[in-house]
C-alpha cells in the first residue's frame, strides 16, 4: 500500500508496468479535475496498491513548489486522515529490513508469511477488477472535512520501544537501538539518560569514584522515583470491579472442564506412546486453566509421565530428563496435528511448548509433577475459600495490565493472594492440611498430599463473594503489600502467619528440607533475593527469585497507587 501525491496523476504513463485499475483511477481524476477547472494539489489521494518491485518516482522540483504554495494557502482546520493500517505496515518493513541486516537474523513464522503473501495478492487481484475507491471529502464549512495525510508526513511520526525490564522506560525510535540494549542485558535501567527526580542536585555534585558509590547513587535515585500506573491498568482499577468478573470469571470457570482437553489428552498419548513402547506413560493437565483462574489465551501445561517418574524430584534436570525432552521434539515435529513452537532446556523445568492444531490450544509439555501437585492445592483452596478465586483472577489480570509478568509470574502473585488471606483467618495454613494426614505422598522430600477439609472444620469462617466484600479486601491486599518489609520478612503460605523473618526461616522449616539441603548444598532456599515468596510444597523454592530490585519497587509503587485507587 502506498498513497500518492494527486498532481503525480500521470505517474503511470512513465513506469514500466501499473495496473489497468490504477489507470483507470487516473484517467477518471483527471476528467473529473477538468470539469471542475480546480487544481487542488496539497491533497492527497486514497491508498492504492503499487507494485512492490517499482519505486515512486520523485516529483519534479516546479511540482514541488507549486505544492508548497498550495499547502500554505490550505485551511489550516482541515482535520487529517491518517491510516494506520498504513503507518503499522510500514514500521512492521522497516523494523524487517533492520533486523535481516543483523548476523543473526529473525525466524519468521511460516504460517504467517504465506498468510500476508494471500492478503497482497489478493489486494491487488481485487484493485485489477476497478472497484470503488475511498476519497478525501469535498471541504464543506471551516474546520470540517478531511485530506489525506501525505507520506512524508507518516514519516514524521515516530515509532518508540519500551523496555518492560527496564521498567518500560523508553529505549529509542529505532529498532537497532532496541537490539543493542538487549543484547547488552539491559546495561542501563535509564536508557535515555532523563534526569530521575532528586537526581539534579546529584548531577552537580562530584560523580561516584567507585562502582560501589554510583551503583549506590543508582538505587537511592530509583527508590526516590516513583512509576505511575499504566493507563489501561487505572482505567481497570477506577472502573467498576463488576465489569471484570461479568467478563474474566464465566470464561475462567467453563475453562477448567471443557471437551478440548480429552481430546488433546488423546492424541498425546498415541503420539508419544510409541516413542516410549517399553515405558508406562500417564498424562496430568495442570495450571492457571485448570485452577479457574485462565483465560482463552492461556496454555495447558501438561506433565507427561514417562516410566512412572511421578514421585522422582529433580531440583534441576538430569541427563535422562534431557534426553526423553530431546527424544520427544522430532515426534512432535513429524505431526501434522501438532506444531512446534519452542524447547526451552536450559529452564528449572525444562518445557516443550506446542500448540495443539485441531483444538487452537497451546501446550506446556514437561516432565516434573510437582506442577500437578501444586494445582490441586490450589484447586482446594478456590473451592473451599471462592473469595480467593475472585482475588487472584482480578490481580492476575492488573499484573498483565501493570506489565509485570515477566518478573511475577500468575502463580507468584496468586500465593501472596493466599498468604494475604491466611492472615485473615481465612485460610488455613498449609502446615497444618498435611499434620493430619495418616500416610504422606512422596515428591522427592516434599509432602504433595493434604486433608481437603471443610473451612468450618478448621474453624474458619466462609465469607460470601460479593462485590463490596470483594472490594474491599482488594483494596487492603494492596495496602499490605505497599507497606510490606521485603528485605526483613517473606511471603510464607506454608506456616500461613505473619512476621516470618527470612533470617530464621531455615532453622524453623521441617527436618526434611534441612535434610535434602545438607545432602544439596546448592539447593537451598534462595533468601538473598529482593522478593521472597516461598513455595508452599516444594520448600526450596523461592517463586519470585527472579524479581529484580527495580521491579520490586515498581510493583510497590503499583500497589500503593491502586489500593488509593480502589
Amino acid at each position: 500500500m502506498r498513497i500518492e501525491l494527486e498532481d503525480s496523476r500521470f505517474f503511470w504513463v512513465d513506469k514500466a508496468t501499473y495496473s489497468n485499475a490504477e489507470k483507470l483511477y487516473y484517467q477518471q481524476r483527471q476528467i473529473k479535475t477538468e470539469k471542475s477547472n480546480v487544481t487542488v494539489s496539497a491533497q492527497v489521494t486514497a491508498p492504492i496498491a503499487v507494485p512492490r518491485s517499482l519505486p515512486a518516482p520523485a516529483p519534479a522540483k516546479k511540482n514541488k513548489k507549486k505544492n508548497k504554495a498550495m499547502a500554505e494557502k490550505d485551511n489550516p482546520n482541515k482535520l487529517l486522515y491518517m491510516n494506520p493500517l498504513t503507518m503499522e505496515a510500514n514500521f512492521f518493513l522497516e523494523t524487517l529490513t533492520a533486523m535481516s541486516q543483523k548476523s543473526c537474523p529473525p525466524q519468521l513464522d511460516p504460517y504467517l508469511t504465506k498468510l500476508l503473501e494471500r492478503i497482497v495478492v489478493g489486494i491487488e487481484k481485487y484493485l485489477d477488477r476497478n472497484p470503488t475507491y475511498v476519497l478525501p471529502r469535498e471541504p464543506a464549512a471551516s474546520g470540517e472535512g478531511v485530506v489525506f495525510v501525505q507520506p512524508k508526513e507518516l514519516q514524521t511520526i515516530k515509532r518508540t520501544f519500551s523496555c518492560t525490564a527496564c521498567t518500560n522506560r523508553i529505549v529509542g525510535t529505532t529498532i537497532a537501538k532496541a537490539v543493542a540494549h538487549l543484547s547488552e542485558n539491559h546495561p542501563n535501567p535509564n536508557p535515555n539518560n532523563q534526569p530521575l527526580p532528586n537526581q539534579q542536585h546529584q548531577q552537580q555534585q562530584q560523580q561516584p569514584q567507585t562502582k560501589q558509590e554510583k551503583k549506590r547513587a543508582q538505587v537511592k535515585a530509583r527508590q526516590e522515583m516513583v512509576v505511575q500506573l499504566p493507563k489501561k491498568a487505572k482505567a481497570m482499577i477506577v472502573g467498576e470491579i463488576t465489569t471484570v468478573f461479568k467478563d474474566k470469571y464465566p470464561i475462567a470457570d467453563k475453562l477448567k472442564v471443557i471437551p478440548e482437553y480429552n481430546i488433546i489428552e488423546q492424541d498425546l498419548w498415541k503420539l508419544l506412546s510409541p516413542a516410549f513402547p517399553a515405558q508406562q506413560l500417564r498424562i496430568y493437565k495442570f495450571g492457571s486453566r485448570i485452577t479457574g483462574i485462565g483465560t482463552r489465551s492461556s496454555d495447558l501445561d501438561v506433565f507427561v509421565d514417562i516410566g512412572n517418574t511421578f514421585h522422582t524430584f529433580e531440583h534441576r534436570a538430569s541427563k535422562a530428563t534431557i534426553s526423553k525432552l530431546r527424544a520427544m521434539r522430532p515426534v512432535f515435529c513429524g505431526s501434522e496435528d501438532w506444531r512446534i513452537i519452542n524447547v526451552i532446556e536450559q529452564a528449572r523445568v525444562p518445557i516443550i511448548k506446542t500448540c495443539h492444531l485441531p483444538t487452537g490450544i497451546e501446550c506446556d509439555i514437561c516432565l516434573n509433577s510437582l506442577g500437578f501437585c501444586n494445582t490441586n492445592l490450589l484447586k482446594y483452596l478456590f473451592e473451599s475459600q471462592p473469595l480467593t478465586q475472585y482475588m487472584c483472577i482480578y490481580v492476575k489480570n492488573w499484573l498483565e495490565r501493570c506489565k509485570l509478568t515477566e518478573q511475577i509470574s500468575t502463580y507468584s502473585i496468586t500465593l501472596m493472594v493466599i498468604y494475604f488471606l491466611q492472615l485473615q483467618r481465612l485460610l488455613p495454613p498449609i502446615t497444618a492440611l498435611q499434620q493430619d494426614q495418616s500416610s504422606q505422598q512422596l515428591v522427592g522430600p516434599w509432602i504433595v498430599n493434604f486433608s481437603q477439609k471443610a473451612p468450618s472444620e478448621l474453624g474458619l469462617q466462609q465469607l460470601e463473594a460479593t462485590v463490596p466484600v470483594v472490594k474491599g479486601y482488594l483494596r487492603a491486599f494492596f495496602l499490605y503489600y505497599s507497606n510490606f518489609n521485603y528485605e526483613q520478612f517473606m511471603v510464607c503460605p506454608y506456616f500461613g502467619r505473619g512476621s516470618i523473618e527470612i533470617q530464621n526461616i531455615e532453622k524453623a522449616l521441617p527436618n526434611r528440607y534441612s535434610s535434602y539441603v545438607f545432602e544439596n548444598p546448592d539447593c537451598s532456599l534462595q533468601l538473598r533475593k529482593p522478593m521472597v515468596v516461598q513455595d508452599p510444597i516444594q520448600l526450596n523454592h523461592n517463586v519470585t527469585k527472579a524479581v529484580t530490585r527495580n521491579g520490586l519497587q515498581t510493583f510497590v509503587d503499583f500497589c500503593q497507587q491502586t489500593a488509593v485507587l480502589l
